[in-house]
């Protein structure tokens, strides 16, 4: 696994992924955060895990690449690592298989003895009925994606696109003067006196050209787990879909004031996106509670985020339409990261009544964001109808 193209490029990976497989059963003791950072990332015994979160950075990163590992070898026999969301510890998913039945020709003297076997055997082969019965029951994860999965229909994820402005080559000429001959080579950000003078020319609208990190981020995600499952998914961006494409089948629109389709097919759904003046906010429909960021910089960076995931029958479309979307990207990345997590999923399920894999569904999500990476999201809130 660690030779394989998934992690052969990450010695970080790889040092991670060994250390939690090595430890997961009788060492669990050396699978903190502070333990893992200092035996495997080389950090100091007392660093600030909130101000460096290098193990939950890497831990999310091996996540991913466990799912384009087992996406990519196609390997169904092999055993299976997962590291749940929130946690260190390695499970393994071991195939189920019928192990042969060793027997012994030398005959009992009591006969009590052959009848204590075979009820043993046959408690054993009871035992790996249910266990198998129980390990083939799908999971939170697979009954939420279920109507994409059973579809026989690629699933159309669509980022959507965000406005980017350019500055004129006479602004990028006066600047690049004031820098010296080795910083005016590669990418550069132009910083501005606040009482600078700008054209209305000096100002370029970029559209259709770039996708965020969140919405990248997202797409990767979803694309990897339906990679696993065997689905082939159709990924769009900017203007490259149109209301009939949501309608040839399952579809997953990322990101919210970024993405108008999102916006368009909020419907009549609990939670909605909205914008009043320049505040972006998520509004509960039945006590208008709202969520805002309260501390979002001029750049866009913020210390928290909120997210709707939301899971929609009757959008619209005849199919089911699926949208992950923050306030900013860190939201939207968290949301991706909520919609394919297996132990996220089956911890909001369990709160959630005995019928809602034929359901709508909104998740609120909020995450914390440290160093530029939200960390795992928090539910809020849920409605299911």
């Amino acid at each position: 696994m660690l030779a394989s193209p998934a992690f052969r490029k990450s010695e970080q990976c790889q040092k991670f992924l060994r250390h939690v497989v090595e430890n997961s059963h009788g060492h669990e003791d050396l699978l903190k955060e502070r333990t893992i950072g200092v035996e495997v990332f080389g950090r100091k015994p007392d660093y600030d895990t909130a101000e460096d979160p290098v193990v939950r950075v890497r831990a999310t990163e091996v996540r991913k690449r466990l799912a384009q590992y087992y996406g990519d070898s196609g390997a169904a026999e092999d055993v299976r690592f997962e590291i749940p969301s929130g946690s260190y510890r390695v499970e393994f998913h071991w195939p189920v298989a019928g192990a042969p039945v060793q027997r012994t020709t030398k005959p009992r003297r009591r006969a009590g003895w052959i009848w204590l076997a075979a009820a043993g055997l046959l408690g054993v082969a009871a035992g790996a009925l249910v266990f198998r019965s129980a390990s083939q029951r799908p999971g939170a994860i697979d009954q939420f994606w279920a109507p994409a999965l059973e579809s026989g229909k690629p699933v159309l994820v669509y980022c959507g696109q965000p406005v980017v402005y350019f500055l004129s080559q006479r602004v990028h000429e006066a600047y690049r003067q004031t820098l010296p001959p080795e910083k005016q080579r590669g990418a550069y950000a132009v910083t501005l006196p606040p009482d600078a003078a700008l054209r209305g020319s000096d100002v370029i609208p970029v559209t259709e050209q770039f996708v965020g990190i969140g919405n990248a981020h997202t797409a990767a995600l979803i694309s990897a787990l339906m990679a696993t499952r065997r689905r082939a998914v159709e990924i769009r961006y900017a203007n490259d879909v149109s209301f009939s494409d949501l309608r040839g089948g399952p579809a997953v629109l990322i990101g919210a004031f970024s993405n108008l389709w999102t916006l368009e097919m909020q419907g009549h759904s609990p939670f909605v996106f909205e914008q009043d003046k320049a505040v972006r906010r998520i509004r509960d429909r039945s006590d208008n509670r709202t969520w805002q960021l309260t501390a979002l910089a001029p750049d866009g960076k913020t210390p928290e985020d909120y997210a709707l995931v939301s899971r929609l029958f009757d959008s619209g479309t005849g199919h089911l339409l699926v949208s992950a979307a923050g306030i900013t990207q860190y939201g939207t990345r968290a949301a991706g990261e909520f919609l394919t997590t297996p132990a996220l999923l089956a911890e909001a399920a369990r709160k959630w009544p005995a019928d809602w894999p034929k359901k709508n569904i909104q998740v609120l999500l909020r995450t914390t964001v440290y160093r530029g990476t939200p960390a795992t999201p928090a539910i809020v809130a849920a409605r299911v109808w």
